[in-house]
C-alpha cells in the first residue's frame, strides 16, 4: 500500500506540477496564456495514447517491470526537462516523461488490488488512493519553498538560466525516485503469475509473504503446488508486430462483449467524468486561486473576479512569473481536507460499500460544483470550490471496482482503459474550463457539476457486493470468458 501510494503520490505530483510550473516559467520559455494551456495537457494526451499499450504490456509481461522501468525511465527524462533551452524541447521531453509516467498510473491499482483478498482489497486500494490527495498537498508546500527562492545560475553550453522552477521539476519526479529503489525489492503479482501460468514462481511470492506474515521460515509454508491456468501463448512464427497486435486484440476484445461491456463502458464514462472535473479545474486552480487571493474590494463570485481580472487587463501575459505565497497557503489547507477525504473513504468503504459511497460523494460535490458559482461571499465561494474538487476520492475506488469487476486475464487492461478514458477527461476538461473562464465562466461549474450527477446516477447501476454477484462454483477450464467477476 505505502509502495503504490507512493507511486501514485508521484503520478499526480508530475501530472499536475505544470500549474505551478509554468506561471513560473513563462519568462524563460517565451510562453503565452494558450501555449500554457496546451502544454498542460501534454501529460494527459500521452497517457491518452499510450494507457492501452501499458494495459496490455502488464497483462501479458507483468506488472513488476512495467512498473520498475516506466518509472525510472520516466524519471530520468524528468531530469532532463528541467535543463531544456525553450518551449518545444521543453514539451517534447516531457511528452515522453509522461508517457512512461502513464505505465504506472493504472497498473499500480492494479498491482496494489492484487495482492491483498477481498476482505481487505477495498481499504487497502482506498489508502493507497489516500497519496494522491497528500500529493495535492505536498505540490503545493514543495513550490511554496522552491519557487519563491532567489537564484539563477547561467549554464553556457545549452545558454539557459537554471531557476527555481526547473529545480521544481526535479522535486516533483523523487517520488519516483524512491519508488523505483523500493520496486527493485518488491515482488510480482501472484495472482498474475497464477494467471500465466508459472507455478513455481507463484508458490516463491506466496513462501516470502508467509515468512515475512508470520515470521517463520519458508520451509514451512504448508502449500506445495497450485492450480494455475496458463494463458494461450501467441503463434510465435507470426511476426513480432503482428503477434503483439493478435495479443492486444485476444486482450481487448472480451471487454466489449457480453459479460462484460456494459461495466467496461460504465467504469469508462464515470471516470472520464471525475477525472474531467478534478483535473481539468485543477489545472488552472492556481490560477484562479491567484486571482481569488489577488482580489481587493467588496466580495464578488468567482467568475465575477475572473472576469474583473480579465477586463482590466486584455493584453498578452507579461514576464511576470510572481505568484502570492497566500495561493501557496491555500492550496495546502484544500489539499489537507482532500487528503482527509481520501482517508474517511478508506475507514467507511469496509462498513458501507464502494457503490453507496460513489453515489453519496459524486452526487454532493456536483451540486457543490453548482453551487460555487451562486455565492457572493468569496470564501464560502472557495470552501464549495474545493469540496467540488473532492470527486476526485472516488478515482480510487472505481479502480477498486474495476479491480473487482474484471477477471485476472484482462484486469490491468481493463483499468488502463478506464483510466485512459479519464486522462481523455483531463484533457477535454482543462481545454474546455481554459476556453469558458474567459467566455462564459459559469458554464464550466454548471457542466462539470451536471456531470458528477449524472455519475452518480450511473453508479446506482453498480452490483452491491462481490459475493452477492458470483455463484459458488465456477467453470475451471475459461473462467475469464464466462464470468463477470473472479470467484470468491
Amino acid at each position: 500500500m505505502l509502495l503504490c501510494g507512493l507511486i501514485l503520490m508521484g503520478v499526480i505530483m508530475q501530472s499536475l506540477a505544470l500549474g505551478y510550473v509554468l506561471p513560473a516559467a513563462q519568462c524563460d520559455l517565451e510562453l503565452t496564456l494558450h501555449q500554457r494551456g496546451w502544454i498542460a495537457a501534454i501529460p494527459f494526451m500521452a497517457m491518452i495514447l499510450t494507457g492501452y499499450f501499458w494495459g496490455w504490456l502488464a497483462d501479458t509481461r507483468g506488472r513488476r517491470p512495467v512498473l520498475l522501468y516506466s518509472m525510472m525511465t520516466s524519471f530520468i527524462l524528468t531530469v532532463l526537462v528541467s535543463f531544456t533551452p525553450n518551449m518545444i524541447s521543453f514539451a517534447v521531453i516531457q511528452f515522453l516523461s509522461a508517457v512512461f509516467m502513464s505505465g504506472s498510473s493504472a497498473v499500480a491499482y492494479t498491482y496494489l488490488g492484487e495482492f491483498n483478498n477481498l476482505r481487505h482489497r477495498d481499504k487497502m486500494v482506498a489508502f493507497g488512493s489516500s497519496f494522491v490527495g497528500i500529493g495535492t498537498v505536498v505540490l503545493p508546500a514543495i513550490s511554496w519553498l522552491i519557487l519563491p527562492l532567489d537564484f539563477s545560475y547561467y549554464i553556457g553550453f545549452l545558454d539557459i538560466y537554471y531557476r527555481p522552477w526547473r529545480l521544481l521539476v526535479i522535486a516533483c519526479g523523487i517520488p519516483y525516485a524512491v519508488s523505483s529503489l523500493i520496486m527493485c525489492f518488491a515482488p510480482e503479482s501472484p495472482k498474475f503469475l497464477t494467471a500465466a501460468g508459472r507455478k513455481e514462481e507463484v508458490l516463491e511470492v506466496m513462501r516470502t509473504i508467509y515468512s515475512v506474515n508470520y515470521r517463520m521460515p519458508k520451509e514451512t509454508f504448508a502449500v506445495e503446488s497450485i492450480i494455475v491456468d496458463k494463458q494461450a501463448n501467441t503463434d510465435h512464427r507470426v511476426g513480432m508486430f503482428r503477434a503483439i497486435m493478435i495479443s492486444m486484440k485476444e486482450q481487448t476484445l472480451p471487454l466489449f462483449k457480453t459479460p462484460l461491456v456494459p461495466w467496461t463502458l460504465l467504469t469508462c464514462f464515470v471516470q472520464f467524468g471525475i477525472f474531467a472535473t478534478t483535473n481539468g479545474f485543477y489545472v488552472w486552480f492556481p490560477t484562479i486561486l491567484n486571482s481569488v487571493v489577488n482580489h481587493e474590494g467588496e466580495p464578488m463570485r468567482i467568475c465575477d473576479v475572473l472576469a474583473y481580472k480579465n477586463n482590466g487587463n486584455d493584453t498578452e501575459v507579461g514576464c511576470d512569473d510572481s505568484m502570492n505565497t497566500a495561493t501557496f497557503e491555500q492550496s495546502i489547507y484544500i489539499g489537507l481536507v482532500f487528503s482527509s477525504m481520501y482517508i474517511i473513504v478508506g475507514f467507511l468503504v469496509d462498513f458501507i460499500g464502494k457503490k453507496l459511497i460513489l453515489i453519496v460523494v459524486l452526487s454532493s460535490t456536483g451540486l457543490c460544483g453548482i453551487a460555487a458559482n451562486f455565492a457572493a461571499n468569496t470564501q464560502l465561494a472557495v470552501i464549495l470550490f474545493a469540496i467540488f474538487q473532492m470527486s476526485g476520492a472516488c478515482i480510487g475506488l472505481m479502480n477498486a471496482v474495476a479491480v473487482e469487476l474484471f477477471p485476472t486475464k484482462y484486469r490491468a487492461m481493463a483499468v488502463c482503459l478506464c483510466m485512459m478514458l479519464g486522462r481523455v477527461g483531463s484533457m477535454v476538461g482543462s481545454n474546455l474550463i481554459g476556453i469558458f473562464l474567459q467566455t462564459n465562466c459559469g458554464l464550466s461549474f454548471y457542466i462539470f457539476g451536471g456531470l458528477l450527477i449524472v455519475n452518480a446516477a450511473f453508479c446506482i447501476t453498480l452490483p452491491n457486493k462481490k459475493k452477492d454477484c458470483c455463484p459458488a462454483k465456477e467453470i475451471v477450464h475459461e473462467p475469464a470468458q464466462n464470468e463477470t467477476h473472479e470467484p470468491v
